[in-house]
């Protein structure tokens, strides 16, 4: 399930809370981009650039950050080459930050 970030304003200016949407809900492009999302957020996460969400520590895996980063290559390849030019520039910013950062925590080691 992912959460409807357009929130609407009840009167009075107060927002509702966000709604859940099942996944199978979301086209193919917008499941794709929150797809990617949690394929980069993954990478991050296993590059030991930010905490684990569920273990709250900072641990690094650079093989599975490698991975994270290859399939979103594929998808940024896949929506490039389907037409999608919506989203697609960010995408390819995002996947840039992603390797030049990989490079610098291999570096590290």
């Amino acid at each position: 399930m992912v959460t409807d970030t357009d929130r609407p304003q009840r009167p009075g200016g107060e927002e509702e809370a966000p709604k859940a949407v099942p996944l199978l809900a979301l086209n193919s492009e917008a499941l794709l981009a929150w797809f990617g999302g949690v394929l980069a957020t993954r990478a991050w996460v296993d590059m030991g650039l930010l905490a684990d969400p569920i273990k709250g520590e900072v641990v690094r895996d650079l093989t599975s950050a490698r991975l994270a980063i290859d399939a979103y290559d594929c998808l940024v390849k896949t929506l490039k080459a389907k037409g999608r030019p919506d989203g697609v520039r960010e995408m390819e910013a995002l996947l840039a930050d992603l390797r030049l950062n990989f490079v610098r925590q291999a570096a590290g080691e």
